[in-house]
This record gives C-alpha cells, sequence and structure tokens, in this order.
C-alpha cells in the first residue's frame, strides 16, 4: 500500500468521524439555556417590565440575607404575596417555585434541603395592589 491509499482512507476516517459526531449532537440536543415557555415570556414581557419599573420607581427592591441555614428576605412593606422562584443554573430539574404570604415585612425560608451552590432568585409579589419582580444571585453553602 501506498501512501496515496493512506491519505484517502485517513481522510474517509475523518470524515465519519465528523459525521458521526455530527448525528450524535443533533440526536442528543439538550439544550438547558432555551426555556420552554420563551414565547409566552416575551408575549408578556410588558407585565414584567412593569413590575420592575415599580420596583424603581417605589425603591422596593428586598433585602436578602443568609443566615446559617435560613433564607431571610426583608420587604420595604407589611402585607406580602407572591411567589419566590429558584433557579439552578447547572439542573433545571431542582428548580422551585416556592408561594409565600407575609404579615409583616420579613419572610423567613429554611433552605437546609436545597442543593448547596449558587441559585437565582426570582421574587414576583403584590404589595397594597402593586406588582413587583425581582431578581437576586444566591449562594446555598
Amino acid at each position: 500500500m501506498n501512501w496515496g491509499y493512506k491519505i484517502v482512507f485517513g481522510l474517509g476516517a475523518f470524515m465519519l468521524f465528523i459525521i458521526g459526531a455530527g448525528i450524535y449532537m443533533v440526536s442528543h440536543d439538550s439544550d438547558t439555556l432555551v426555556e420552554s415557555d420563551y414565547y409566552e415570556k416575551g408575549l408578556n414581557y410588558d407585565e414584567t417590565f412593569h413590575k420592575k419599573e415599580n420596583l424603581l420607581n417605589d425603591d422596593a427592591k428586598p433585602k436578602i440575607q443568609m443566615l446559617k441555614d435560613t433564607l431571610l428576605i426583608k420587604f420595604s412593606a407589611e402585607g406580602n404575596k407572591g411567589s419566590l422562584n429558584f433557579k439552578r443554573l447547572d439542573d433545571k430539574t431542582h428548580d422551585q417555585q416556592i408561594p409565600f404570604f407575609t404579615k409583616d415585612n420579613q419572610f423567613k425560608l429554611p433552605v437546609s434541603s436545597f442543593k448547596k451552590g449558587n441559585w437565582n432568585l426570582e421574587i414576583d409579589w403584590v404589595n397594597a395592589d402593586k406588582s413587583y419582580i425581582s431578581d437576586h444571585a444566591v449562594f446555598i453553602q
């Protein structure tokens, strides 16, 4: 066998490898960066924009504090009702949505059952007929 055949076989093997890798990537598409309901969120973005605008205008951003195994959220006013959306960047199977209601301006949540690491926390709540939404990065130890 001379060099010509070895080059052709090498090129053929490389092409088969590239085709096989392409087929594998297409058949195992698990892109977690795209949300399944991105279209609905796009249509409802005006509502989210108004909630963020209310947050800035009323200076109502809550303060987040970690106390050992408890997450403490301090609101600017009393009587809040809404939901806490915990999102995990590395694995969306750990995402959680927790409803809450407070009579005073504090809410305490035990987080000992949460997976340790970085979380994105989205607080969506209503206070005195005004809606707010706030995003926070939380590290659970």
